[in-house]
C-alpha cells in the first residue's frame, strides 16, 4: 500500500475543516503517551467536532504548536485539564478553543471497535489512573515485552 505523507499542520487543517463541517475523521494515532488504551502505530481514532467537552473525553488539541490526543481529566473555571494515559507525570491545561476534536470511536487495528466511553472502558480507566506513578513502571515492561517491541520502535515512531 502506498503512503502519502504530509506535514502535520497540512493534514490537521484539513482535518479541521472536515469536523468543521459536520464530519467524521478517522486519523492514524503516533506515540505512546495513550497507552495502554490508544496504541500507536496500530490502532486509529475517529473523531467528531468537540462542541460539548466532559472528563473522561479524549480530545485532540493544540499545546505548546503540535497537535496532541489525551484524556480530560477536569475541568475548572473554564480551563480544561488534560493528560495521555500513558503519561504518570504532566498535564497540559489548555482553554475550550484549543480543542478542535472528540474521540467517538478507537479502531484496533483499523478493524474491531471500541468505544472508549462504555461503562467498562471508563472502568478499566478509572483503575488505571488509580495505579498513579505505578504506571510509569508497567508501561515500561509493557513496552519491552518481545511482541510489542517490533511494532513500537519498527513502524516509524
Amino acid at each position: 500500500m502506498d503512503k502519502l505523507v504530509l506535514a502535520n499542520d497540512v493534514f490537521f487543517d484539513e482535518v479541521i475543516h472536515l469536523l468543521d463541517k459536520g464530519r467524521r475523521v478517522t486519523i492514524p494515532v503516533k506515540g505512546f503517551s495513550m497507552l495502554p488504551f490508544i496504541r500507536g502505530g496500530k490502532d486509529t481514532v475517529v473523531l467528531e467536532k468537540a462542541t460539548e467537552i466532559a472528563p473522561d473525553d479524549i480530545v485532540l488539541f493544540r499545546y505548546s504548536g503540535r497537535w496532541v490526543m489525551h484524556r480530560v481529566l477536569f475541568i475548572e473555571d473554564g480551563l480544561v485539564t488534560i493528560q495521555g494515559d500513558g503519561v504518570w507525570s504532566g498535564r497540559e491545561v489548555v482553554g475550550p478553543k484549543q480543542i478542535y476534536g472528540r474521540a467517538v470511536e478507537i479502531l484496533r487495528r483499523g478493524k474491531r471497535r471500541v468505544n472508549p466511553y462504555s461503562a467498562w472502558q471508563l472502568w478499566k480507566v478509572h483503575r488505571w489512573q488509580g495505579l498513579g506513578r505505578l504506571r510509569r513502571y508497567i508501561l515500561f515492561i509493557y513496552r519491552h515485552l518481545p511482541w510489542n517491541k517490533k511494532w513500537l520502535y519498527d513502524n516509524g515512531n
